[in-house]
């Protein structure tokens, strides 16, 4: 947890592990409060504007966290190639485990507001422009060129998102297994 308040940040967690396994419209802040263990009104004391306040504070938490775990796995291996192999690797691994909560990090919130929602549409935004940004520094560092590096960074954030999505539906690991090992096809040598 972080140094500000236990409670706010209780609520802000307990909501991002919601919205990443529901999405924004099945989670309720009955619910949050419920699981968080907070009291309803210190929900409202914390986060005034309500439901879509805590949802756009989670869907921060939920960067801040994912861009943390992205780099360390990005910064462990030095081509960009055998990184992003990694990566979908470590996510199907965490897949695999009996205990995993696998979810979409803000892909089902992103789906679910785009077209209703600005404040929470730019909050997801700015978690796939940094996460795309992460790649791209990758890119960039093993030798691609500015257009490649920005191209095949959305490319993979695709390819990842995507990937967790069809695991999802086919309740299992093998499209990020399969992406994994067809990743080196995909970049120009």
């Amino acid at each position: 947890m972080s140094n500000q308040n236990p409670t706010r940040q209780l609520l802000i967690e307990t909501t991002a592990k919601l919205l990443q396994n529901q999405g924004y419209n099945a989670t309720g802040l009955n619910q949050i409060t419920q699981m968080s263990g907070a009291p309803k009104g210190s929900l409202y004391y914390h986060f005034p504007e309500g439901k879509e306040q805590l949802a756009c504070e989670a869907v921060s938490y939920t960067k801040n966290v994912t861009l943390a775990s992205l780099r360390a796995v990005l910064d462990a291996t030095s081509d960009a190639v055998g990184a992003v192999q990694s990566l979908l690797t470590l996510i199907a691994d965490n897949y695999d485990r009996e205990d995993a909560e696998l979810g979409v990090p803000i892909g089902i919130v992103a789906h679910e507001t785009a077209r209703s929602n600005e404040n929470i549409r730019q909050a997801c935004c700015g978690v796939y422009n940094a996460w795309i940004g992460e790649f791209e520094k990758k890119f960039t560092a093993s030798g691609y060129s500015a257009e490649e590096s920005a191209d095949l960074a959305l490319l993979i954030n695709g390819i990842v998102e995507g990937s967790i999505i069809m695991c999802l539906t086919q309740k299992s690991s093998q499209p990020l297994r399969t992406a994994a090992r067809l990743i080196p096809r995909l970049f120009p040598s």
